[in-house]
Formats: structure tokens, sequence, C-alpha cells
């Protein structure tokens, strides 16, 4: 059996707020780890406030479903976790309030109200929810995902999009479910799960059916990829490949036919939106070094190479003219 013992037959709720002050978040923790898998749970509330939440959960045949909603907090799986558990299954984590950010594989996913993701628990993953949230979770062994689709792994670290109609139907139903399985009747469990599994299968067959974008679609993709983690220091074709997954060559192949490699496109983008941001005097209390590590350049040497090849000044000279227009503009407001 994929779940862990000592769990709930039916149907249970976890009170955190009944627990002592001091014990809320252990208590919360240890459930975590009751109902799915070890895990590392961080706070991410401020210390002085006590820690607020609720887990529901309940067994729906073959599968668990359990509501999770607390304060912000983080999540990881670490691979010293991954040995205290026999089987491996996965979870397909719903946001219903709030936001969370998850990665796994080097893949990131930011999720909104609406969206899911599938998650397995045999290999490290970070969830980390930036403020109060609710997520039901789906809870499915390993034989029970691949009677569902044959490589259920391919699904690791896509965005199940709400703006998606399966997906939001899908979405919607498990959120309905989560609301009232305390309420479902013996009778109506078997029935409930079939729907479910029928759904989530649907969903995979027709994401697993999906036709490949063709290469200029992949191009605008990472352009948008690129785009979004412009500042990560980290960001080359290796963290593009495992985003997207395909081989480092493949990404490079891509842009041979673009005006830019990938590397000068990067760099192009970086040192324009540093720029702007220079202009707009985003950094004005930052060092030029600081500005240049914010921005993802090696150091400030990396930086001034990059501005005076791509605009035959340093970010010095930038910032020397822009720095007087922006006191008299203060100024003139102030005025």
């Amino acid at each position: 059996m994929y779940l862990r013992p000592m769990v709930p037959a039916v149907y249970e709720s976890y009170l955190i707020a009944a627990q002592p002050l001091r014990e809320r978040f252990g208590f919360f923790q240890a459930t975590i780890e009751r109902l799915f898998c070890p895990t590392q749970v961080l706070p991410r509330y401020p210390s002085w406030q006590p820690f607020q939440g609720l887990v529901e959960a309940s067994v729906l045949g073959s599968v668990r479903l359990a509501k999770v909603a607390t304060a912000a907090c983080v999540v990881r799986r670490r691979p010293e976790d991954i040995g205290r558990l026999s089987e491996a299954a996965y979870l397909i984590k719903f946001q219903t309030k709030g936001e969370a950010s998850w990665s796994q594989r080097n893949r990131e996913v930011r999720l909104r109200p609406g969206d899911f993701v599938v998650c397995s628990v045999a290999e490290p993953y970070r969830l980390e929810f930036v403020g109060d949230y609710e997520m039901p979770v789906l809870a499915l062994s390993a034989e029970t995902m691949r009677r569902l689709t044959p490589d259920p792994d391919r699904f690791i670290g896509v965005r199940m999009g709400a703006e998606d109609a399966d997906c939001g139907l899908l979405s919607g139903f498990v959120t309905q479910v989560a609301s009232k399985m305390q309420r479902l009747s013996e009778p109506m469990i078997a029935r409930v799960e079939a729907n479910v599994l029928d759904l989530l299968g649907a969903v995979l067959s027709v994401r697993g059916r999906a036709r490949r974008p063709s290469a200029q679609q992949l191009i605008g993709q990472i352009k948008v990829y690129v785009a979004r983690h412009v500042r990560n220091a980290r960001l080359s074709a290796t963290m593009i490949a495992a985003a997207f997954g395909m081989s480092t060559r493949r990404v490079h192949a891509l842009f041979e036919t673009e005006p830019l490699s990938l590397g000068r496109y990067i760099r192009q983008l970086r040192v324009h939106e540093c720029r702007r941001a220079l202009h707009e005097g985003l950094c004005l209390t930052m060092s030029l070094t600081e500005v240049a590590l914010e921005w993802g350049f090696y150091d400030l040497s990396h930086m001034t190479r990059c501005f005076r090849a791509e605009f035959g000044m340093t970010p010095g000279e930038v910032r020397v003219r822009v720095e007087p227009v922006r006191a008299l503009q203060v100024d003139g407001a102030a005025g």
C-alpha cells in the first residue's frame, strides 16, 4: 500500500488550532508525514504569529484525498527523505486559494487558484506557499497512475492550468469533493473515486496526445521562460533543457535559425532590462556590484563588458546620466 500507516479509515480532521501553541507546527509536519511521505516543513510566517491551519483527509477507494490549509510555509522532499518510503507514489496538488511555487527535476511551476500539478514522491521536490493557502491533494499509487497513463513522469513539472476547460473541470470537481468529503456516504465513495480517476485519466490522455509544438513555438516558449528567469545567474541552456524536457544540444539547435545564439540572446535581454531598471531609478539604493548580481551577471566587470559591447558605455556612465534627471523629477514633484 502506498499510503502511510496509521491513517483514518474514511475521514478525519486534524485540528491544528486545537493543539498547544508551541506544538502546532510540529503537529502539522507530523500529520503531513503521516498522510503522505517524509518531508521537511519550514515556516514562512512571522514568528510572533500563531501557526494556523487545518488538514482533512479521506479515503476514496484506492486513492486518498486530503485538504491542507495553513499559513505560509515551505515543504521540501529531500534525498534523505526518499529512503524512508518503500514505494513510490504520485501526488496531484490542486491550488484552491493563494499561490505556490513548485519545483521538481529543475522545472519550476507557479500555481494559482484552479491550477494543479503532478508530483512524484520518488524524487526530491520543493513547494513554497507565499501566504495563506488551501490545497486539496490526491495521493495515488504508482500502479494506479500507470493504469491512467503509461508514462506518468512525462507530466512532472507541467502546469495544468485552470484556463483549460478539461483541467478546470477536474480541478473544480476535486475542490467540490474536498469541501464535502466529510459528508460523503459510503455508497457515494466508489462513484466519486471512479469519477475522479476517469477525469484525471482523460486529462492526462488529452495531454499525452497533444501535438508537439513547432520549432518556432518552442523558441517563443523558451524566450518567455528566459524573460521570467533573466535575473537568475543559473539561467543557461542546461536550465532551459531541464525545464522543457529536452537536451541542451536541442536547445542550442533551435537558436541556430535566430539572429542571436541563446547565450547572446540572454545577455542582450539582461543588459536591456538592467539598463531599463537604471533609467527608471529602480536601483538607486544599490551599488553597481549589487546591481550586477541582482541581474544575473557574474560580477561588475562582466556587466560592464556586456554594457560596453551593447551600448558603447558603462553602467556607471548610465547611472551618472540618470541620477541628475531623477533628482530634478523628484524636486519638481515635491515643488
